[in-house]
């Protein structure tokens, strides 16, 4: 029987890591184009590390101009290019860019679209080409039959209007006005850190720009600068925009040096540290560590061979791994909140990101707790496969799961957010890893396991070790039940689940009368975070009443969780409310 379950949950571990890298691999399918002679010799480390004021918060440019270019081209790369090139070419060279295809289309809307595609006359090549990448040439979106059918499935507010919208501000982001007005990196002379910074467009016009041609940036200098400063850096963009234009290498390499250079003179005590730009830019450089999911598969791999065969170098080496991945995730957390100067719990991304943190941490407490008993493996297991699908989720959803690092929401700028947030994530991840341990338990019961389930599981089996009159034997026996080891760790989590989310709903009535008057507003969030809750309760008392207390324990378990994902995903990304920022 246990070679049966191990088969299975190798077999899982295996094509889950497989299915994984074939899809990087094919997300990062993208038409490939080979940089020209400019594109590889210009030096852009200077401009990757500029500091750029966006939305109240300065990040370095590298940072900036990747949030840009997602916007416009969603999972792939702008013309195959890096986002800092692709973010000043748009900006410098835009008609070069109209019958590229650049503009990412959600598969939603695609067969309409695909529909009016042959309407234009497009070639059949072209149209199956864009049904499977979803990239479209901005060119052609102004194109008659594209524009009425955006204006058919518009009429449409709830499957197809918020498609049409992406489509329509990743338009808006390939245009030079508002490229260049969002390129704010002049720092205000004799301002303050709550003080606009001064985008190129604000000083010096669009008529280099419009034409194609350098006028000079003679119409305005940087207000209450030092002249000489002022000219410098006037002489610098202008350098800038013309060596660009011409590919100018060199000419273009310099004037990005110098430039930089000359930014940080403007206000010192504003301008931000360089240590901390680059490492903004090194954090997006490593993908935002998204791809730490692998080291936790390998991790999941021998821990299972652990569970099933007690093999005690299969333990060693499971917990090695996934230390390391632990590490690197923690690291991971660590760079965002020195980056961005707070905890880092305040969109999506980074609640999944804290929440299967805070798991694995969990899963560390709970491991040494059981260390004398047969439940240890369990939880690593458990805390590795929820890490690995979590971050596989940031991984393959990037335009869902946002990597961006931005202010907080000042409705959400309050101590609750520390608190009822991470109580609430961190009962997510507890839950997850319960439905994890409870799925091994329906698999040990289609396999023919009995029916057998722990007397005495959850927080009595870590009080309890089965040495007193009390306990039992199967904790310590070297050839206990796996059907009730496998209840009696489900039975832990999902007491651990039930007072974390219990604490979390309660702290969560208290922010909400705080911020809003009232403790409970049957927002939608707050129903189905009761319903999760609820079902809970159902298990605590169906476990008293029933037979087969281990069968009915995991299919709740695995209830919960679908509840508590259906909360975490449907009612945040299809259903607005209150909540609809969480």
């Amino acid at each position: 029987m246990k070679r049966t379950l191990a088969v299975w949950i190798f077999d899982l571990s295996l094509v889950a890591l497989i299915a994984g890298l074939a899809i990087d691999k094919y997300m990062q399918r993208a038409p490939q184009v080979e940089p020209n002679e400019f594109a590889a010799n210009v030096e852009l480390e200077p401009l990757r590390n500029l500091a750029v004021q966006d939305v109240g918060r300065i990040k370095s440019f590298d940072s900036f101009a990747r949030a840009k270019m997602r916007m416009v081209g969603g999972p792939y790369d702008v013309d195959g290019k890096e986002p800092v090139f692709a973010y000043f070419d748009l900006m410098l060279n835009p008609r070069e860019y109209q019958d590229k295809e650049i503009i990412y289309v959600k598969r939603a809307i695609r067969p309409e679209l695909a529909r009016a595609m042959q309407e234009e006359k497009i070639a059949p090549e072209a149209i199956i080409k864009f049904t499977k990448s979803g990239l479209m040439a901005p060119g052609l979106y102004w194109a008659p039959a594209i524009q009425a059918e955006l204006g058919n499935l518009e009429q449409d507010i709830i499957r197809t209007q918020k498609f049409v919208n992406m489509m329509s501000w990743a338009m808006a982001s390939t245009d030079t006005h508002r490229l260049s007005n969002d390129f704010a990196i002049i720092p205000p002379p004799n301002g303050t850190d709550k003080s606009p910074w001064l985008s190129g467009e604000q000083l010096w016009g669009l008529g280099f720009l419009q034409d194609g041609h350098n006028h000079g940036a003679e119409a305005t200098g940087i207000p209450g600068l030092d002249e000489s400063l002022s000219s410098a850096i006037t002489s610098d963009w202008n350098k800038l925009v013309e060596t660009w234009r011409d590919q100018d290498a060199a000419g273009a390499s310099a004037a990005i040096a110098s430039l930089a250079d000359n930014l940080k003179n403007v206000n010192p005590q504003l301008y931000p540290e360089v240590e901390k730009l680059n490492l903004e830019s090194l954090y997006f450089k490593l993908k935002a560590f998204v791809w730490v999911w692998i080291v936790y598969a390998l991790a999941a791999v021998p821990l299972v061979m652990f569970i099933a065969y007690r093999m005690n170098g299969a333990l060693t080496l499971g917990k090695i791994i996934l230390v390391l991945a632990f590490a690197l995730h923690t690291l991971a957390i660590g760079m965002r909140w020195y980056i961005s100067g707070r905890i880092p719990n305040a969109n999506m991304f980074e609640a999944v990101l804290a929440s299967v943190w805070f798991g694995v941490l969990g899963a560390f407490v709970l491991e040494f707790l059981v260390r004398k008993t047969n439940m240890r493996g369990l939880f690593y297991f458990g805390s590795a496969i929820c890490a690995m699908v979590a971050m596989m989720c940031q991984q393959f959803m990037p335009t869902v799961l946002k990597s961006d690092i931005d202010n907080v929401m000042p409705v959400l700028d309050d101590m609750w957010l520390y608190i009822h947030t991470n109580m609430i994530i961190w009962s997510y991840a507890l839950i997850g890893i319960a439905a994890i341990i409870a799925m091994l338990y329906l698999r040990y019961r289609l396999g023919g396991g009995d029916s057998s389930f722990a007397r005495i599981g959850g927080a009595g089996s870590l009080i309890l070790d089965g040495s007193t009159p009390k306990g039992d034997r199967f904790l310590i026996d070297e050839k206990g039940s796996t059907g009730k080891v496998l209840d009696a760790a489900t039975m832990v989590i999902m007491e651990l689940a039930f007072v974390t989310l219990w604490a979390g709903l309660v702290m969560g009535a208290i922010w909400a009368d705080h911020s809003w008057g009232r403790p409970w507003g049957w927002d939608p969030k707050e129903v189905f975070a009761l319903c999760t809750f609820v079902i809970f309760i159902i298990l605590v008392h169906v476990r008293i009443k029933v037979r087969d207390k281990g069968l009915w324990t995991a299919i709740l378990a695995v209830v919960g969780c679908a509840v508590m994902l259906f909360n975490w995903i449907v009612i945040n990304f299809k259903i607005t409310g209150l909540h609809s920022y969480a």
